[in-house]
C-alpha cells in the first residue's frame, strides 16, 4: 500500500492535536500514512505550497491560513467547495496524482456536528472574535438554529465582522446582527449561546456577561483551563471545541481517500471515536 505524506501547517503549530487524532485515524483504518505538523507563517505559505506540494498528497491548515489559503486557491484556479468560497477561507488541500488540487473547508462540518447536541430552541448568539473561524461557527448557527433571532460579533476592530454581517444576509436576513467592541461583551446582557474563537491568550483576559436564564458555551479552543471564558458554565453546558476537531478531521479523511483505501471496513464513528480517545 502506498504511503502517503500529509502534515497540518500553521503558525504556531507545536500545541496541534491533527497529529494525534489523524494517526488514530490511520491506525484504526489499518493504513500506512504518516501526519506531521509544520510550522509555516502567512508570509511563507504561497512559496512553501509551490515547493513542498509534490511531496505531499494533502494538508491542514489552521490558524493564521486559513483565509491566506482562500486567496492562493483563487489565485491559482484551483477547485474549491462551496463551503470555502461561501465564508472565504479553506482548511484542507487534497492533491491529485495527475497534479489536480482541491480546496476544502471541513470546519463548517465539524461545527455543525459540535452544535447539534445543543436544543434547537436558541434565540441569540454571541461570538468573540471576527476571523475565519469566527465566520465559520457564525454561519454554523445561522444554518443548524433555526429560530435565531440575533447575532452579536465582538472583537476589536469592525471591518473584518463585516464579512460575518454578509453571511448573515445571505443565509436569514430575518437575524438580528450587530457587531460591539470586545470589551462590550463584559455587560450586553448575555446570549443564549457563546462561542468563543479567541486564541486562549486572549480570551483569559476577556470577561463574559452570562444570561439569566440557561445558556451554552462554545469554546473552540479546547483549553477549559479556569481562565478560560468557558469556565464560567456548568460542564453540561459546555461545548468541547474538540468535538469540532475530530468531526472536521474526519471529513478531511473522507476528503483524502482514507475510508476508502484503509484495509478494514470501520466506520466514520468507529474511527472518530478512536480519535477522540487519543485526545480525551
Amino acid at each position: 500500500m502506498e504511503v502517503k505524506r500529509f502534515a497540518v501547517l500553521g503558525d504556531p503549530i507545536d500545541h496541534s492535536l491533527s497529529p494525534v487524532i489523524h494517526q488514530a485515524a490511520y491506525k484504526a483504518l489499518d493504513l500506512s500514512w504518516q501526519y506531521s505538523h509544520i510550522k509555516v507563517n502567512e508570509q511563507q505559505l504561497s512559496k512553501f505550497l509551490s515547493e513542498e506540494i509534490s511531496e505531499y498528497a494533502g494538508f491542514s491548515l489552521t490558524m493564521p491560513l486559513k483565509d491566506e489559503l482562500g486567496r492562493i486557491a483563487n489565485e491559482r484556479g484551483w477547485q474549491i467547495d462551496e463551503a470555502a468560497v461561501l465564508l472565504g477561507c479553506a482548511n484542507t488541500l487534497l492533491r491529485h496524482d495527475d497534479g489536480r488540487i482541491n480546496v476544502a473547508n471541513t470546519d463548517l462540518v465539524g461545527a455543525k456536528k459540535a452544535l447539534e447536541v445543543l436544543p434547537t430552541s436558541i434565540t441569540s448568539t454571541a461570538v468573540l472574535g471576527s476571523g475565519a473561524t469566527a465566520r465559520t461557527l457564525s454561519l454554523a448557527t445561522l444554518q443548524v438554529f433555526g429560530e435565531l433571532e440575533s447575532l452579536t460579533v465582538f472583537s476589536r476592530r469592525p471591518e473584518p465582522a463585516r464579512l460575518i454581517a454578509s453571511l448573515v444576509q445571505q443565509t436569514n436576513a430575518a437575524v438580528k446582527f450587530e457587531w460591539l467592541p470586545i470589551e462590550a461583551v463584559a455587560d450586553f446582557g448575555g446570549a443564549d449561546l457563546t462561542v468563543n474563537t479567541l486564541p486562549s491568550t486572549v480570551s483569559k483576559t476577556v470577561e463574559v456577561d452570562l444570561s439569566f436564564s440557561n445558556s451554552f458555551v462554545f469554546d473552540v479552543t479546547y483549553d477549559g483551563g479556569e481562565d478560560s471564558p468557558a469556565s464560567q458554565w456548568p460542564l453540561e453546558n459546555r461545548v468541547d471545541g474538540r468535538t469540532m476537531l475530530v468531526y472536521q478531521a474526519v471529513e478531511q479523511l473522507r476528503l483524502f481517500g482514507a475510508f476508502s483505501e484503509g484495509d478494514r471496513n470501520v466506520s466514520e464513528e468507529e474511527v472518530a471515536s478512536a480519535m477522540f480517545s487519543a485526545i480525551l
